[in-house]
């Protein structure tokens, strides 16, 4: 069955929701690692508000041939920097590259979004330049960050590999639905390109949250550290892991 952009947009809003309970479930009954499991439930609570909003036609605007959804932007304006700021507090690399790393990811969804509005040469240069953003994210994710990482133990350093991985390899994909949604070359219709986003966010918020709170293991050293982001100095030997 072919579903509407609507109602693509309520299965995401649901699948959100539901993924949002289990960090809610722990925050509740975890006291002292708190505050990491609050992100992870804000993380998937707002994509699934961003998704009923859109599910009800609030924040769509047409375009040429194209719709403009603004929760979505919204959503990953808010939830990318806190991914970002989930990976941080694990490897605490200091506050002045979590702060280019929440620039870049700023300056790439800005960029796109203004790609969206403008059309032709113009339109093709900030998207070219909302991508030169991500590769400078991703080189930050997957070279400087545990680079500079000082890893409370080694498990911290395999959690943190994992959700780096699936965060890195996942936006890659963003882009590429970009170019063939109708905003971009057209390959795709709405509701297609609507499916294709929200299977994309399941797997990059839910499946963060799932992979995070099966290391939740990893918190216990950290919860001491309250959301302390300051490195150590020298990145712990931990770092090694993040070879493999």
């Amino acid at each position: 069955m072919i579903l509407t952009v609507q109602q693509w947009a309520a299965v995401g809003a649901v699948a959100l929701a539901g993924g949002t309970l289990p960090s809610v479930y722990y925050a509740l009954n975890d006291p002292d690692n708190r505050s990491y499991y609050g992100i992870l439930a804000a993380i998937t609570g707002i994509a699934a508000v961003s998704y009923t909003l859109t599910s009800l036609g609030i924040g769509t605007l047409p375009l040429d041939g194209a719709s403009f959804y603004a929760p979505r932007y919204v959503d990953w304006l808010l939830t990318t920097p806190l991914l970002l700021l989930y990976m941080a507090l694990l490897c605490k690399p200091g506050k002045r590259l979590y702060a280019m790393l929440i620039g870049l990811d700023v300056a790439l969804i800005v960029l796109g979004t203004a790609a969206i509005f403008t059309s032709g040469v113009i339109s093709l240069a900030l998207f070219g330049a909302g991508c030169a953003a991500y590769l400078g994210l991703a080189y930050l994710l997957v070279v400087a960050l545990p680079k500079e990482a000082a890893f409370e133990t080694d498990r911290v350093a395999i959690v943190f590999t994992k959700l780096r991985n699936v965060t890195v390899v996942l936006w890659t994909m963003y882009p590429v639905v970009w170019l063939l949604a109708p905003v971009g070359f057209g390959f795709l219709q709405a509701n297609t390109e609507m499916l294709v986003i929200v299977y994309l966010d399941i797997i990059t918020k839910v499946g963060f949250a799932v992979f995070a709170l099966l290391g939740r293991d990893a918190l216990s050293p950290l919860q001491n550290d309250a959301l302390a982001m300051d490195s150590g100095g020298e990145g712990s030997t931990a770092n090694s892991n993040l070879a493999d």
